[in-house]
């Protein structure tokens, strides 16, 4: 079983490399897309879109020119759009870059997933309920958010579900002009509160995401999904990916 990743931004490897040690510790990272052998997994990372649907072609002229793979898999961002929307502009844009290219499609022993992360991987982290803070003391600006949607009941996936993201990004809300910053920007309150109720050093960003890459993090976040099983469904569907091929190695 090998794997080959595209991930959209740079903080999806950092967490997914230590989500996938816990949830899959039978593979190992390889340097180059020619170096797997078996339980290997190689990946590309931060290159946004739409070249991370660029990346994915390219992926697919490697895989025929080293046919080791099982799986390629695309991790992307929802942002604005519906999750199917989504993935019906990976399928477009991917046949798109294909056209030109010596290989339009994978391999027989290969499959293409596209997990997309609605709204973005941060709406993921907001679904840890024992790190959330109910009653902030020291951030009005959490009091806010948390009258507004309150993440720790309520599925995070739907934040700010109402509100209408155009593509020139016009509005805003709270101040974010799009969906996925405010996601991003309720996280951070959220460390910030944390660290002070707490008096220990809690904050988020991108390049280092730190706590939510951690196994004790991911555990609180299967448990949401396991007491609430109509919240963070693309977090499960990334899960359930996870148990499939847990279910092939362990063949």
């Amino acid at each position: 079983m090998n794997l080959y990743f595209v991930f959209e931004g740079k903080t999806e490897p950092i967490v997914y490399k230590k989500w996938l040690s816990v949830l899959l510790p039978e593979l190992t990272e390889v340097d180059s897309f020619d170096a797997v052998i078996q339980n290997n997994y190689y990946y590309e990372s931060d290159m946004g879109v739409p070249s991370c649907y660029r990346v994915t072609a390219n992926a697919i002229q490697e895989i025929n020119l080293f046919p080791q793979y099982n799986y390629l898999v695309l991790f992307t961002d929802a942002d604005r759009f519906t999750v199917l929307e989504k993935q019906a502009e990976a399928d477009e844009q991917i046949k798109s870059e294909l056209k030109d290219k010596p290989f339009q499609s994978l391999p027989v022993n290969c499959q293409l997933e596209v997990i997309v992360q609605k709204v973005c991987l941060e709406t993921w982290f907001l679904g840890n309920r024992k790190f959330f803070v109910r009653n902030p003391q020291h951030n009005e600006i959490l009091k806010q958010y948390i009258k507004y949607f309150d993440v720790s009941q309520d599925n995070p996936e739907d934040l700010a579900s109402e509100f209408v993201q155009d593509g020139e990004n016009t509005k805003d809300i709270f101040g974010y002009k799009t969906k996925a910053l405010f996601h991003e920007g309720y996280l951070r309150e959220i460390f910030k509160e944390r660290s002070l109720a707490s008096k220990t050093h809690f904050s988020y960003s991108k390049p280092r995401p730190r706590e939510v890459q951690e196994e004790y993090y991911l555990k609180q976040l299967m448990a949401r999904v396991e007491a609430n099983s109509d919240h963070l469904l693309n977090f499960q569907y990334f899960i359930n990916f996870c148990l499939k091929i847990k279910g092939q190695l362990n063949k």
